[in-house]
């Protein structure tokens, strides 16, 4: 008896064995194109806030996984290796910015605001980036370089349940590359 991924490329083998692992624990998936190879990357949204998202590359003959924290907050530039996720949760937003390199997924970004409250019950932010205090116009200048939301897509935009990106792959040279 023969099945589908017999004569399937090696990361098409790998995706889905993946995706069997973890059949479940996320309520959407998308295929899409983060660096310039011909393999798309395989985006996962958690059921829920504590399993977050993910977003998985074939390397060297084993999928890599990188976790983004909390759900929705992903975005990528196509083609050009950049993962932004960006998310906020109980007075703290955090960003951070992953190059997709040979080697996996690289951190070349880091910065958090966090709201903070003064002994007369102020509100005001703390800012850093790579954990080093900055100001409030420090932050939102290096945050507006290292994320170009403008040319970005969100990781989700095209997101399917599990059956159907399963199938993507399945037929991915037919769907993707236009026959």
């Amino acid at each position: 008896e023969t099945t589908e991924t017999d004569d399937a490329p090696d990361w098409k083998t790998a995706y889905l064995n993946f995706l069997e692992q973890e059949k479940g624990s996320h309520r959407s998936y998308a295929l899409v194109y983060i660096d310039g190879d011909d393999i798309p990357e395989l985006y996962l949204s958690g059921r829920d806030e504590a399993t977050g998202d993910s977003v998985c590359s074939y390397r060297k003959g084993a999928v890599i996984e990188q976790a983004l924290h909390r759900i929705g907050g992903g975005w990528y530039i196509e083609k050009s290796g950049t993962v932004i996720n960006q998310n906020g949760h109980m007075g703290q937003e955090h960003t951070h910015v992953f190059k997709l390199v040979e080697e996996g997924f690289v951190l070349t970004f880091e910065a958090l605001s966090s709201e903070r409250i003064n002994d007369e019950y102020k509100l005001y932010y703390e800012y850093s980036i790579g954990n080093k205090p900055v100001n409030e116009s420090e932050y939102n200048a290096a945050v507006e370089t290292a994320c170009d939301f403008e040319n970005a897509a969100r990781l989700n935009e095209n997101a399917v349940n599990y059956d159907t990106v399963r199938q993507q792959i399945i037929d991915f040279n037919l769907c993707f590359m236009g026959i």
